[in-house]
């Protein structure tokens, strides 16, 4: 079928080229651009007397279908028209455009092809000035481009511009031209930004965080991997959400990270949103209900922003009624970060089924839980939830036990190395062990097994050889990259001691005592009415008095809702009797009288303000928040947190407590979840809450890793008189919870918690209550010996052998793998060199920098938001400071910019990710530099070659280096390592020259070693690879062979029940198809090739270290 069209705008080439492909195209009086691209080859023609209306033709079905473009003319009607063949009488308008576009065709000239791709580099002649290519056109007789340079957009001709030529070896680069260290050093920053190296730490010193070793080991196993599918189990009060938060600035760093995903319990998704902005920058959109059917509809239109973070809790994602629909369609994320994960641990919950859409959600990508409970959970709940994690590898527990299998023989080691009369012998016959098990090649084909077993012939080992045993344990572990555990007795800092004193009795007054019991004879009275235990019914009301009957007093004299609530109203209910005479009068003399628990509160409050402490007061009651305020804030600078408090108001008086701007905070459960106050040293328990779990979280605000004091004070008040805070105060002492942290019995306390409300019973004799008690204490202390039980043996299984941290930072900053501050404030002054910026100036003695910019400068900020890496609302206020020359302030300083509203110059920087696409058109390919000797390099002049090795690691790439002396002796890898711990400090020098005629004889010579090298990882590689291979092959075969024996027990249940051929049917048939699915998944194994290690050379440095 022949089809001829006509479409009356010319502009519109692009709904043109959807219908169809085209061999050919000609241009009547117009100029060409996307259409050079879409066709095999364009003419174009200033032919204007052609009698067509303006328009775009096409013609189709012919031999070699044709696009003609007419610029000028009259504006004709769409149409179209088919024939079946072609006949030279045919007469219709398109048949004589045909013979009008052949003719044209015949006669025009063929439009060359372009020096330049858009996106290319080039510089401008003769001037020399570095642009890029941001779109073309050709209009007769040549091409000219739209360029961008230090002034902004342009245009130029072709012949105005020359490509940039590079020579591709490093002996070559050092006969060339020389460029400035700090030419040098805004390359390399540029290459460690975009390169995405699984040997830097993109994260270190990113943040507005403490620096703390143990923090960082997710993120070095998601180097080890290139992925984080993680479960994070450190012990409570060691910053899982520090590390949760690291492990996002990792990959956010890396551009993999633009799809986030919180999930939390609901009382934790404001601190989320608050600990992300204020420490790593990161904003968080509640994904409520609104914001999830918002989601839904976008997801199904295709319009979910590629950039956006959430977070949302727990319970409401797991009641959303869009889940079903996702299911079909899922919704795509780099990351899913999931707190509290054990909820996720039984598979018979909602909170399961939760984890599993959004391990499919993650297919791909990143998924990290934390839990800070693992060794209180059984194996199979662990199976569940390292199967959210990692499907394939752990399918069943038979599954899980096999990983485990080696992990015993490898511990068995791990104690070994340090014993004094343990020997090479000894080691080889527990790593026997290892023989007939399911993942032993797994273990055995590892180059870390090689090594392992090598260091371990010549027993004793020395402290470095025990550090590298270790080392390649850690590895060897079956879930080393899957599940990381920090204890707090394992970190390297002064754990601060609890000191609760004996508690402070409040003993009553004689009135304070008659309107307590007045007032338990009418909680009594209205439980009856309720039919409902006393301590079920009034509870509120009884803590209430407990907590102070003066507050008590007051709710009986007058009806507040307050009086009752914690951080919610509540309702009068049916149960509602009003107050007899006797109370009433009793809650008058009360009031007219001195508060006892008030008074020793002010004793309390002296003594800390006089030790200079600032303290946390806690309370359940708002109206009692609202009394201690009242009696003291005279005499006290004091703040108020409660449910009332908005979260930004919150937030400032966080700030401002932290910045020392108040003595006192008083507070309920709002500031006990979730809030940290490691700067304050003491805590007042006005009340003892009925949760002992509760007074931990109280404490644990302080009780944290960065207190500074060597003692917290805990302030316990409580009343004998009170039933509730006599029994409360004696568990609470029984469970040591005033003398360490107790968060490992959270869930056995949670367990027991109906045993302990038993004791409440108000109707109980004293010692009946004190039997209930017990019975509470005694399940405590059985289940917590049994938990330290577990926690010394299979747990040792699942987290022994952990990532080695010891010396992290020290190993980083000499190596220089990380991004300094200084650094990429040196690469923002070369781009503002570049792109006609000024010269940025340090403030503050080099906290602060003050950075102005150019149009150019904001043009390719506004290039990072239409590309999507960058959001409109993260660069929209930049644009308009560099469009209109004003300063912008940056912090080099963590703790500065922790401290006040300056942005911390990070890799994530809308403006480092802006400069560094910023290359000069003269990459520094050779330069010569001067650095100061340390302990770690000798004084002298060094050849570096530095190179970009792809694939070098599972992690990904790594840069490398090489050097020799003016010998051309090899001097390994060290001086590499200084220069680029040179350029991370930003401490780079102009240096001397060596001789030019020796200089590429060394390049080779350092070229040769990096080439060396390569053939050595690639070997090593191959080796990983293949174990890697075999690990998943054995997995694949073990699952096999339990499936088919599953298969056949379930044959001879039904032959056995006399079903006969139909079941053999049956069962043959599901025996095929898992024979089909094995071999399936074996084949797709085989045809798995692993990427090989390529090697591209990055700069050549003479590297002068002075003395």
């Amino acid at each position: 079928m022949i089809s001829f069209g006509y479409h009356p705008i010319s502009d519109e080439v692009e709904f043109i080229l959807s219908r169809s492909n085209f061999d050919r195209a000609v241009v009547i009086d117009d100029e060409v651009s996307e259409l050079y691209d879409a066709v095999q080859e364009v003419r174009t023609s200033p032919d204007l007397d052609t009698g067509l209306p303006a328009g775009l033709y096409w013609f189709l079905g012919i031999q070699s279908p044709l696009l003609m473009q007419v610029s000028t003319g009259p504006i004709g009607a769409s149409s179209e028209f088919e024939i079946d063949t072609w006949d030279d009488a045919i007469e219709h308008p398109l048949a004589e455009a045909f013979r009008w576009a052949e003719n044209l065709w015949d006669s025009s000239s063929k439009v060359p092809g372009p020096v330049f791709q858009v996106g290319d580099r080039a510089v401008t002649v003769p001037a020399g000035v570095d642009i890029e290519i941001k779109a073309r056109i050709f209009l007769a007789p040549s091409w000219s481009y739209r360029v961008r340079g230090p002034s902004g957009l342009q245009s130029m001709l072709e012949d105005k511009l020359a490509a940039i030529e590079f020579a591709e070896q490093p002996e070559d680069w050092v006969l060339g031209e020389r460029s400035s260290a700090a030419r040098l050093g805004a390359t390399l920053t540029r290459t460690k930004l975009k390169g995405r190296f699984a040997d830097t730490v993109y994260s270190f010193q990113a943040t507005r965080t403490v620096f703390r070793p143990y923090q960082f080991k997710p993120v070095l196993k998601l180097l080890q991997t290139g992925q984080a599918r993680l479960l994070i189990a450190d012990e409570v009060g060691l910053g899982k959400t520090i590390e949760a938060g690291l492990i996002w600035t990792e990959l956010e760093a890396r551009h993999d990270a633009d799809r986030v995903l919180i999930v939390c319990p609901s009382m934790l998704v404001e601190k989320w949103q608050d600990e992300m902005q204020e420490r790593f920058g990161f904003d968080l959109t509640q994904l409520d209900r609104a914001e999830q059917s918002r989601f839904l509809e976008q997801h199904r239109e295709g319009r979910v922003p590629k950039r956006k973070a959430y977070v949302v809790s727990l319970e409401s994602l797991r009641t959303w009624d869009g889940l079903e629909e996702l299911q079909e369609n899922p919704p795509e994320f780099d990351l899913v970060i999931v707190d509290e994960a054990h909820s996720m641990r039984n598979s018979d919950t909602k909170s399961y089924q939760l984890g599993a859409q959004l391990s499919e959600w993650t297919i791909g990508s990143n998924m990290v839980f934390l839990t800070a409970t693992p060794i209180n959970l059984r194996e199979t709940d662990l199976l569940h939830l390292l199967g959210l994690l990692e499907p394939a590898d752990f399918d069943t527990l038979e599954d899980l036990e096999a990983r485990l299998a080696p992990n015993a023989v490898l511990n068995e080691v791990g104690k070994m190395l340090t014993q004094g009369n343990a020997t090479g012998k000894g080691f080889e016959e527990v790593l026997a062990k290892l023989k007939g098990m399911v993942f032993e090649k797994a273990i055995t084909l590892r180059p870390e097994f090689r090594d392992l077993k090598e260091v371990l012939k010549h027993p004793p080992l020395s402290p470095k050889d025990v550090a590298a045993a270790r080392g390649m344990i850690s590895k060897l572990n079956a879930l080393s990259t899957t599940v990381t555990r920090t204890r707090r007795t394992e970190v390297d800092e002064k754990k601060a001691l609890r000191d609760a004193e004996p508690g402070i009795e409040i003993k009553w007054s004689s009135l304070e005592s008659a309107f307590y019991e007045e007032f338990l004879k009418w909680c009594s009275l209205r439980a009856k009415l309720a039919n409902t235990a006393m301590y079920f019914s009034m509870q509120m009301p009884i803590r209430l008095a407990s907590t102070s009957v003066h507050i008590a007093a007051r709710s009986v004299l007058k009806d507040d809702a307050e009086y009752w609530a914690g951080d919610a109203a509540q309702d009068r209910g049916k149960n509602w009797v009003e107050p007899h005479p006797e109370l009433v009068q009793a809650a008058k003399q009360v009031l007219d009288s001195p508060d006892t628990k008030l008074s020793r509160l002010g004793e309390v409050l002296a003594e800390l303000h006089q030790l200079g402490r600032q303290a946390l007061l806690f309370t359940w009651s708002k109206a009692n928040l609202r009394y201690l305020q009242d009696a003291y804030k005279d005499k006290y600078r004091i703040a108020v947190l409660n449910g009332d408090v908005r979260r930004e108001q919150r937030r400032t008086i966080m700030k401002d407590f932290r910045a020392g701007r108040y003595d006192f905070l008083f507070a309920n459960r709002v500031a006990s979840e979730g809030l940290d106050f490691e700067f304050c040293s003491a805590v007042i328990n006005y009340d003892l809450t009925w949760n002992p779990m509760e007074v931990e979280q109280r404490i644990g605000r302080i009780d944290r890793i960065g207190q500074q004091s060597e003692k917290i004070l805990i302030r316990n008040f409580y009343n004998n008189e009170a039933i509730d805070s006599r029994i409360m105060f004696r568990v609470l002492q029984r469970i040591q919870i005033f003398e360490r942290s107790i968060g490992e019995l959270e869930p056995i306390i949670s367990q027991h918690m109906d045993e302990l409300r038993a004791a409440m019973d108000f109707t109980l004799t004293a010692e009946q209550q004190e039997a209930k008690t017990q019975q509470f204490l005694t399940a405590i202390e059985a289940q917590r010996e049994g938990v330290r039980e577990v926690a010394d043996s299979a747990a040792g299984l699942i987290i022994a052998n952990d990532v080695e941290i010891a010396g992290f930072e020290e190993e980083l900053v000499s190596s220089g793998r990380y991004l300094g501050q200084v650094e990429l404030a040196h690469l923002l002054d070369d781009w503002a060199h570049a792109d006609g910026g000024d010269k940025i100036t340090w403030v503050q003695g080099g906290k602060l920098i003050e950075f102005r910019g150019s149009t150019a400068m904001a043009a390719r900020l506004i290039d990072l938001t239409q590309s999507g890496r960058r959001t409109r609302a993260e660069t929209s206020a930049l644009v308009v400071k560099l469009q209109n020359n004003e300063p912008i302030y940056l912090s080099l300083d963590q703790e500065l910019a922790r401290t006040s509203e300056v942005d911390l110059l990070s890799a994530t920087h809308p403006l480092v990710m802006a400069a560094a696409e910023v290359p000069g058109h003269r990459q520094a390919r050779f330069a010569s530099v001067r650095i100061a000797a340390n302990e770690n390099i000798a004084p002298g002049k060094y050849l570096i070659v530095l190179a970009h090795a792809e694939h070098a690691s599972r992690g990904g790439d790594e840069i490398w280096g090489a050097a020799v002396d003016e010998a051309g002796a090899n001097c390994g890898e060290g001086p590499a390592d200084a220069l680029l711990a040179a350029l991370a400090r930003g401490s780079l020098e102009e240096g001397a020259d060596l001789e030019v005629a020796a200089l590429p004889r060394l390049a080779r010579r350092a070229r040769r070693e990096l080439e060396k090298r390569h053939r050595r990882v690639q070997d090593e590689r191959d080796v990983e690879e293949h174990a890697l291979i075999e690990t998943r092959r054995a997995i694949l075969a073990d699952q096999h062979e339990r499936r088919l024996r599953g298969i056949q027990r379930r044959m001879q249940t039904m032959l056995d029940r006399e079903r006969g051929h139909q079941v053999l049917r049956m069962v043959e048939g599901q025996r095929t198809r898992q024979h089909d699915r094995y071999q399936q998944l074996i084949a797709e194994l085989e045809a798995k090739k692993p990427p090989a290690v390529a090697l591209s050379y990055l700069a050549a440095c003479i590297l002068e270290v002075s003395a």
